[in-house]
């Protein structure tokens, strides 16, 4: 199921980016690390997805949000050729 935190950061992310898909993993720092699927990045490049996904992040979870790492950001069609590939 994951950790409350994951649950957390899920929810937050799903109420901020409605249809996002959610990956997350907890690594042995205690930092929750994974990825994303939101076709709202489209036109987007990574800096910008990065700022929103941290925007919302630190609006909600305070000082907590620094127990979130790397969160990579795709649309499913980057997901899609990525995986073609």
């Amino acid at each position: 199921m994951g950790s409350p935190m994951e649950q957390r950061v899920r929810d937050i992310l799903e109420a901020e980016f409605p249809g996002i898909k959610v990956d997350t993993e907890v690594m042995s720092s205690r930092r929750i690390f994974g990825s994303v699927v939101w076709d709202g990045f489209e036109g987007l490049d990574h800096v910008d997805r990065q700022t929103k996904i941290r925007t919302a992040l630190r609006e909600k979870l305070g000082e907590d949000a620094t127990k979130v790492g790397v969160l990579l950001a795709y649309t499913s069609a980057e997901l899609k050729a990525m995986n073609a590939a």
